[in-house]
């Protein structure tokens, strides 16, 4: 684990995410502080968020999310509203706008190790191995947890993220439910792959379970709609 990078995580303070199942599947009990998180899909920014509330919950400092101008134009802005709800509060949150990839990922490192920060959320289309790793470096060092929000087209390459998520909306029978999300945790070092239909629960801003609907149109993703929706 020392060799590969797993053993990020361990002995570090870990943010449950209070569903039973996906806390049991992870091997630290939950998200750990201190390592890299990769999360895709259609709602990744959703997912991003209320990840990062979570970890605000157990890490002391501000969350830094690391925008690149390019993908705020095509993806849209991020809705203060939104954020609320996925208990991000607006004075712990720092905006970072960057002019492209390479600015992003020197934000996202000085921000990794800065003792002011609890975690950073990274928005990235692309990220080498070399890169990934000298962010995990830099999250284990102080603490902080890093949140890479992939953007583009999916690949399968190696990543130095401890866990990697995958985010799809899904619409249960019950209409007033609230927002429900298809999660796949598709690779996971030191533990095993799982996939969960879930609900964010507004009162206690964690996740629950949900159930499977009977039938699952697509919903289409507008940028105006990215954290507002989410």
């Amino acid at each position: 684990r020392s060799l590969e990078g797993g053993a990020a995580g361990f002995g570090v303070p870990v943010a449950r995410l209070g569903h039973a199942a996906i806390d049991t599947r992870l091997p630290w009990g939950g998200l750990p502080m201190a390592a890299l998180h990769e999360i895709r899909g259609s709602l990744a920014s959703g997912l991003t968020t209320a990840f990062a509330g979570r970890l605000l919950g157990v890490g002391k400092g501000a969350l830094v999310w690391c925008a690149d101008a390019a993908l705020t134009r095509r993806q849209g802005r991020l809705y203060g509203p939104g954020l609320a709800r996925l208990g991000i509060a607006a004075e712990r949150l720092l905006l970072v706008q960057c002019r492209n990839t390479q600015e992003v990922l020197w934000a996202a490192h000085e921000a990794l190790t800065s003792s002011a920060v609890a975690a950073v959320a990274i928005e990235l289309e692309r990220l080498d191995l070399l890169a990934g790793r000298r962010l995990q470096l830099a999250a284990e060092a102080s603490g902080a947890a890093g949140l890479i929000l992939r953007f583009g087209k999916s690949d399968d390459a190696p990543s130095a993220a401890v866990t990697r998520w995958r985010a799809e909306p899904f619409f249960p029978n019950d209409l007033n439910a609230q927002r429900c999300w298809s999660l796949d945790l598709w690779r996971v070092k030191g533990g095993v792959p799982g996939h969960w239909l879930v609900r964010w629960d507004d009162r206690t801003l964690s996740f629950a379970a949900a159930h499977e609907p009977a039938d699952r149109p697509a919903a289409p993703q507008g940028p105006a709609a990215r954290i507002a929706a989410a």
